[in-house]
């Protein structure tokens, strides 16, 4: 590897670093958005068809009431995310792993160019 792409790779590597410490630190000194008060999550677990769930916005409220109904699954988080978001995760990891596969067959051609190239030069030599 030459020097300048060395330098670039570094100095990619320290902006991408950069870039998530300085993300952590705004995420450690926002305030919250939701800070639990008001929910008791013992009684949300053992009995989620007669929790109260009055003061919630409309996305929880259907999740906890619909739960039940909709899935076979008693506890609320498990369904959300196995069931609600079930495809999505799904594609998340599909995309991931052409995202893989993809960057393995870019790196793949360029190693197997470089040796074609290497053993062209010393026949021409």
């Amino acid at each position: 590897m030459s020097g300048t792409k060395r330098i670039v790779l570094a100095l990619t590597l320290v902006v991408l670093l950069g870039c998530g410490v300085w993300a952590g630190w705004r995420m450690a000194h926002s305030p919250s958005t939701y800070n639990g008060e008001g929910v008791d999550l013992v009684e949300l677990y053992e009995n989620p068809s007669s929790y109260d769930n009055s003061g919630a916005d409309g996305a929880a409220a259907i999740m906890v009431n619909e739960n039940l109904d909709k899935t076979a699954a008693d506890n609320v988080v498990f369904s959300v995310v196995f069931n609600f978001r079930g495809y999505d995760t799904m594609g998340e990891s599909f995309i991931l792993i052409a995202a893989i596969a993809g960057s393995l067959v870019i790196l793949r051609k360029a190693a197997h160019s470089g040796k074609k190239e290497e053993h062209n030069h010393e026949e021409n030599v």
